[in-house]
């Protein structure tokens, strides 16, 4: 199914039509309901719905399916329609369209895969007023009009322990608009921090805190934020032969590699480049880590009367760093009830379904910083949300003469975390590691682009 996702990417949209007319009148009542035409009551400012026989919709809880049932019902009261719900949290494309779904979440790249089948959000649907930190997760898939509305994130952040570090006399009651402690917002300032504790003992809970943070190879999607220190961003041409690794931005950022790897983040005897981020979450082994929604972080910080915080990343010269996250959205796919979709559609984008959905799932949502504090919410998720708008999703990009095959899979696919361990280590320096990878890109792409 990957041969649809071209359409949406290097930037050659074409609009889907559907066969969908969109009437606009004074009244719902000069509109009729034929299948095609989406009829818009602008009285009452709601769509007309089609009476049909059933309409297919999965949702993360049954909280905001009786959320939605009521707020329907209100709205049109006699109507016959055979709601089928199904309780899903996130579908991937192939399952959507095996069991029938005709409006369900799931995210950015299976809805690119489904992107021939997706029905346009009306323009008449009222959006959030604020994108602030968030218009970067759609700007692709909606660049021609309105296809996926964001929901739900999912990913690693950087995350500090705000107890150890009071504890070790670390000022971090004044943090900056990115939730970092003032005095520890910058990579520069952990490899101070690192440089003194060669000299320093640090007693937490009767332990020597031996690790600042800790640093691992193990796994690529979770490094990615250390790629973009020197404001490299893989693909940020919307063109897959062109990964960006010839850019002095990609150098930079192996330059950053390189100077961390010149200071000591594991003091242990033995360190290990292990993964170890579970273990400074559950063991407190370290002020600084990365932690994800599925770590159970508060019911930790209760059981051990621990505060962590979620942040986003220090930056490194100013450059902000950025990992990468999975975003879920709202998709609805063709059917032959477009005014009733519609409808649907500008039910669940209301911001009344935001607490819903904050009261009845354990997601961390996507809302605009300006936002946030709109919501009730548990301090934790307040600071996910935050520090997800400092993130990026996988570029969308195919490669030009075999569409079936992204320009990210490199990144999944080739073997390269030795060749940044080696540039941390000062094996290699960043110069002769950035012409590995221009080689190992040209390769991949020779055997892949046919």
């Amino acid at each position: 199914m990957r041969k649809w996702m071209f359409g949406i990417l290097a930037a050659i949209i074409t609009v889907v039509s559907g066969g969908y007319v969109y009437s606009s009148y004074v009244s719902g009542d000069f509109c009729r309901l034929d299948g095609n035409t989406v009829c818009y009551d602008t009285n009452n400012k709601i769509f007309k719905v089609e009476n049909r026989s059933k309409i297919t919709i999965a949702l993360p809880s049954k909280a905001i399916q009786d959320w939605f049932i009521d707020q329907f019902y209100q709205l049109h009261p006699g109507h016959t329609i055979n709601f089928d719900f199904r309780i899903i949290e996130n579908l991937s494309a192939q399952q959507a369209l095996d069991l029938g779904v005709d409006i369900f979440y799931t995210d950015t790249h299976q809805a690119a895969l489904l992107y021939d089948y997706l029905v346009p959000f009306d323009l008449r649907i009222d959006s959030e007023k604020s994108t602030e930190g968030i218009a970067q997760f759609t700007e692709v898939i909606n660049m021609s009009e309105t296809l996926f509305r964001p929901f739900s994130y999912q990913g690693l952040l950087f995350v500090y322990n705000k107890t150890m570090l009071e504890k070790l006399g670390y000022d971090v009651g004044s943090v900056t608009e990115t939730n970092l402690p003032q005095s520890l917002s910058r990579w520069e300032d952990l490899i101070d921090l690192t440089k003194q504790w060669k000299s320093k003992s640090n007693v937490y809970n009767n332990k020597e805190i031996q690790i600042v943070f800790p640093f691992t190879f193990e796994e690529k999607w979770q490094f990615y934020p250390f790629l973009t220190a020197g404001e490299w961003h893989l693909f940020s041409d919307n063109d897959a032969t062109q990964p960006g690794f010839e850019k002095e931005s990609f150098l930079e950022s192996l330059n950053f590699i390189a100077d961390i790897g010149q200071v000591t983040w594991d003091h242990n005897a033995k360190p290990r480049d292990s993964w170890l981020y579970d273990k400074m979450i559950n063991e407190q082994i370290s002020p600084f880590g990365m932690a994800g929604p599925w770590m159970f972080v508060e019911q930790i910080e209760e059981l051990n009367n621990v505060d962590y915080v979620f942040s986003a990343f220090p930056t490194y010269k100013e450059n902000q760093l950025r990992p990468l996250v999975i975003v879920t959205g709202l998709v609805a796919l063709k059917n032959d009830a477009p005014s009733l979709t519609q409808e649907i559609l500008r039910i669940l984008s209301k911001p009344e379904l935001t607490q819903t959905a904050l009261n009845s799932t354990k997601k961390v949502l996507v809302i605009a910083r300006d936002r946030l504090a709109d919501f009730q919410m548990s301090e934790n998720r307040r600071q996910m949300s935050l520090a997800y708008t400092y993130s990026e999703i996988e570029p969308m990009v195919a490669l030009p003469e075999n569409t079936s095959k992204l320009g990210f899979d490199f990144y999944l696919e080739a073997d390269f975390m030795n060749i940044l361990k080696s540039v941390f280590n000062q094996e290699i320096s960043p110069l002769e590691a950035q012409q590995i990878f221009i080689s190992l890109y040209e390769s991949w792409l020779s055997e892949n682009n046919r």
